[in-house]
């Protein structure tokens, strides 16, 4: 069935970022490498450019740069797939066949289904016997309501598969509430007792995803099986551990999108909390990305948390998943936008943007991330600079500027207090970078960047990163006409946010504050054409 595009507004488009070419995406599904191309697979809804019945697009790449955007790949045709629809997981190689996991929502339950393709990965077929993975096989401490976002992996001969979830206090009442299954019954018109066929039609319209408090605590859980089709619930990762604060086992919401990645002898395993408590700094968004450092147990399930790291502290990341490469690398790609926030583009027929894919590696007890170095093929009109005295003011450089850049600047603050960047500046706008030495913070501020934002969070302008105080500080700078993606001290810290300047605001500042800083920079405009 071919589904006609939406017109589109192009204004906001980005030159090297992926991002949906019409309609809705957020999270990307099924990142993975396959018949010689990268594939990233995402939630879509090509009606409007809002949250609708979740379909599954698809983009291949060959450099992470510049996509190629295929059929979609998933449309909720099913009967076990109304209302929600195709909604998230991931990808798996079996056979030479490609086989995609995806979750599947009714109201009282969230089951886990197959589709494969059988022609290098272009288009699949539901298999016959979906749902897979029911709620029926669970565990009696999992919240059938809240099951889903399957991420299967081999290891030692075993297919294992992750999925974010809620545990079921005992010493609260059943609500019956998963986040999916309130969001169905607001849909249905807000009738509790309405009668479902768990297996029957559905029938509703879609309008706004709403989450609210359900029984339970957000959690992941782990399985295995042999042969892909059988599987074994082997039990949670994540208990109470002393030293880590108690909202991480309490969450008033799921560990959505969980993902895992080997480091040797570290495990770390991505996922996006809902709900996750601010916590000084971290955590300002309603819903966080983390990566959980440790050990997981693959016959228990448990993992054993060493760390806890907030993997962006910016404004616009979520549901970060990760691609093993042949070449070794781990490349992470993000919704580079957030739930429960104005989305300025929908107006133009479309919503939803992607990270720059993120090669991670570990050292120094952390989870680094660099842009992918494929980047560096498309540099052009090299304009660099060396120890530029700037005291207590600020100075531009000409050539340095635009919004479609990569720009490397390298700080030490000698006698200044505070040293940083004002981009996609013009007469009204700007937004600004700051590292203040002494609280050892780095600050994007978007108050003055555009087109104002709304959300839920009581500060929607303002995002603070926690850093080392040093006498220097590196950012690089990744703009793409509507984003600002800032690697700190080569990718140690991230933080990433949208914006909505006018085409004009192209300008770049270097400034420092309250003494004498020096810069070198190095900016190349990102030539994509």
């Amino acid at each position: 069935m071919e589904i006609k595009k939406l017109e589109v507004n192009t204004r906001y488009k980005q030159a090297y970022h992926a991002n949906v070419s019409s309609g809705w995406s957020n999270d990307p599904n099924g990142m993975i490498y396959f018949n010689g191309k990268a594939h990233l697979f995402f939630q879509h809804y090509p009606h409007q450019p809002s949250w609708g019945t979740m379909h599954w697009g698809h983009y291949v790449t060959d450099d992470f740069i510049k996509w190629e955007e295929l059929p979609i790949a998933l449309v909720p045709d099913e009967n076990y797939e109304q209302i929600c629809g195709c909604c998230s997981g991931n990808a798996i190689a079996i056979d030479n066949k490609l086989y995609l996991m995806y979750t599947a929502a009714q109201p009282d339950r969230q089951r886990q289904c197959y589709a494969i393709s059988s022609d290098g990965g272009v288009t699949f077929k539901k298999v016959a016997n979906n749902p897979i993975l029911r709620s029926e096989q669970l565990s009696d401490e999992v919240a059938k309501s809240d099951f889903r976002d399957p991420k299967p992996f081999r290891k030692d001969g075993w297919f294992y598969c992750l999925a974010g979830t809620r545990i079921i206090d005992p010493n609260k009442p059943d609500e019956g509430s998963g986040s999916y299954s309130t969001y169905l019954r607001y849909m249905s018109g807000g009738n509790p007792s309405m009668e479902f066929d768990p297996d029957g039609p559905i029938s509703g319209s879609v309008s706004e995803f709403t989450v609210e408090p359900a029984n339970g605590y957000g959690n992941m859980i782990l399985f295995r099986s042999r042969d892909f089709y059988h599987w074994e619930y082997l039990g949670k990762l994540i208990d109470r551990t002393p030293g880590f604060n108690e909202n991480y086992f309490k969450l008033d919401g799921v560990y959505e999108c969980p993902d895992y990645i080997n480091f040797g002898d570290t495990d770390v395993i991505l996922a996006s909390p809902q709900n996750l408590p601010q916590d000084g700094n971290m955590y300002e968004n309603v819903h966080s990305s983390l990566a959980l450092i440790g050990k997981l147990n693959f016959e228990t399930g448990h993992f054993d948390i060493r760390d806890i790291q907030e993997l962006d502290a910016g404004f616009d990341f979520y549901a970060p998943q990760n691609l093993p490469m042949p070449d070794g690398r781990n490349i992470m790609i993000a919704w580079k936008e957030m739930w429960d926030r104005s989305y300025p583009t929908q107006e133009d027929n479309w919503a939803g943007t992607y990270t720059l894919p993120r090669e991670l590696s570990f050292k120094d007890g952390r989870v680094y991330q660099a842009p992918v170095r494929e980047v560096e093929k498309y540099h052009a009109n090299k304009v660099e600079i060396s120890d530029l005295v700037i005291a207590d003011g600020s100075a531009t450089v000409p050539g340095i500027e635009g919004s479609i850049i990569d720009l490397t600047a390298e700080f030490k603050l000698n006698s200044a207090n505070a040293v940083g960047i004002r981009f996609f500046k013009g007469t009204e706008h700007e937004t600004v970078i700051r590292y203040d030495r002494n609280a050892g913070t780095v600050v994007m501020d978007r108050t003055n960047a555009g087109i104002p934002l709304t959300g839920k969070e009581e500060n929607i302008n303002i995002r603070t990163c926690d850093v080392e105080k040093t006498d220097t500080i590196k950012f690089r700078v990744f703009l793409d006409v509507i984003s600002a993606e800032v690697f700190i001290n080569d990718g140690r810290y991230t933080i990433t946010g949208n914006m909505y300047p006018n085409p004009e605001d192209i300008g770049v500042e270097f400034f420092a504050e309250g003494g004498e800083a020096t810069v070198s920079a190095v900016k190349y405009d990102m030539d994509v054409k």
